[in-house]
């Protein structure tokens, strides 16, 4: 299957990957349980709400509820760290997309409040011998100062943390690792293996490693440079299998990123009527010009054809800002790959200034003017994470008239 993340550039650009819809609630469901209302039920951090969706539901800080999640809990964990860099989302996108699945999310969400405290994305790989281990980011949906404390909860209960270093000069590097060494010596540490893998140069990185384990009995390794997600996977892959045959486990992972995250099963009105052997499975897969179905949607084409049919549209592109792959496209250029990796770097970086700014990450709509066009960013009612991005001719089209056309269709 052609896997469009081979195009994208690795390191990222310097942007967040983050949804506007991550600190958006769903409809809050009624259990009869407390244990399962307040997510505590089961050996996993959270309770499924969707198909892609957790929640967790606390009662005061969001930090010491999931650092007492996961002591009780004690689930086996690979997390991804950025240094530098904003890498972990875009490995985890290149996960889940070469699926066709969407990257989880899980909600850390007060009791009574619609408002998420934080948001965390991971995707789930399974194990050999049965069983699935998540890979969360640290690159969280919150408040600066309870990002950088969630990162550290993550990594101190993790199996396996591998920092992401991008190109740093060494001090910067070094003020960036001093929260992680003070935290290296505090009592609530249990990680043991920490992978530092470098998008940049490799230069003085072991000089670094050795500096940030210092006296503890944290085992650090250095890994050579990686070029690509596929170059990453299979560093971050082979560390946690070189560890599990230490232990005398097989709960080892697929090194192959493409394999690596299970294929979500079809939605009912597209599964094949007929019974078909596990070895033609590979069939049920779209073709690579399809977009990729969303489990419980209707076809995001049809969608998008409707979109061009609006006056002053030039080309528009459906897209999954979680996965960040695009769902449907009409029109000719730009082309669908294009209008996603542009679209979630715009969405990112107003996101992030509206952060700097103390104005909120919340970006409800987004429209640019250029000298001949317009675009338009276009979140889909009802369909957290789903953005339409349009490109409009100046003289044709106005943003204004457009979007008040665009609440009149029906999504699927």
């Amino acid at each position: 299957m052609t896997r469009p993340d081979d195009d994208l550039p690795w390191p990222p650009p310097p942007s967040r990957q983050r949804s506007r819809a991550d600190l958006l609630a769903p409809s809050t469901q009624i259990v009869g349980d407390r244990e399962t209302y307040l997510g505590l039920a089961g050996a996993a951090i959270g309770r499924r709400i969707g198909d892609d969706h957790y929640e967790l539901f606390v009662s005061g800080d969001p930090v010491a509820a999931l650092q007492q999640q996961f002591a009780r809990v004690e689930p086996d964990a690979v997390v991804l760290h950025d240094i530098g860099t904003h890498a972990s989302l875009r490995l985890l996108g290149a996960l889940a997309g070469a699926a066709g699945a969407r990257v989880q999310r899980l909600s850390i969400r007060r009791q009574g409040e619609g408002m998420a405290l934080a948001v965390l994305q991971f995707v789930e790989a399974p194990l050999a011998g049965g069983g699935r281990l998540r890979i969360y980011s640290t690159d969280s949906t919150a408040h600066s100062q309870t990002r950088q404390q969630l990162s550290l909860v993550l990594l101190a209960h993790s199996r396996l943390g591998v920092l992401m270093v991008g190109e740093l000069p060494p001090h910067a590097l070094s003020a960036s690792l001093l929260p992680l060494h003070q935290a290296l010596a505090g009592p609530g540490w249990r990680n043991r293996e920490l992978l530092m893998l470098p998008l940049g140069s490799a230069t003085a990185l072991a000089a670094q490693a050795a500096a940030l384990t210092g006296d503890s009995k944290v085992e650090m390794r250095v890994t050579p440079h990686a070029e690509r997600p596929t170059d990453a996977w299979a560093y971050v892959s082979g560390a946690w299998n070189r560890g599990q045959a230490r232990a005398g486990s097989a709960a080892t992972l697929v090194t192959e990123l493409a394999q690596a995250v299970p294929r979500p099963p079809l939605p009912r009105s597209e599964a094949p009527t007929q019974r078909m052997e596990l070895d033609e499975s590979p069939a049920l897969a779209p073709a690579p010009s399809q977009p990729m179905p969303v489990p419980g949607a209707a076809r995001w084409d049809d969608y998008a054809a409707h979109c061009l049919a609006i006056k002053g549209m030039l080309s528009c592109c459906v897209f999954d800002l979680h996965s960040q792959r695009p769902l449907a496209h009409a029109g000719k250029r730009p082309p669908a790959a294009r209008l996603t990796a542009q679209g979630v770097i715009l969405l990112t970086a107003i996101s992030d200034a509206g952060r700097a700014l103390g104005l909120g990450s919340e970006v409800r709509e987004l429209a640019v003017t250029l000298a001949d066009h317009h675009l338009l960013l276009h979140p889909v009612p009802r369909h957290p994470g789903i953005v339409l991005h349009a490109v409009l001719d100046a003289a044709v089209g106005s943003p204004t008239l457009v979007r008040q056309q665009l609440e009149r269709l029906q999504a699927p």
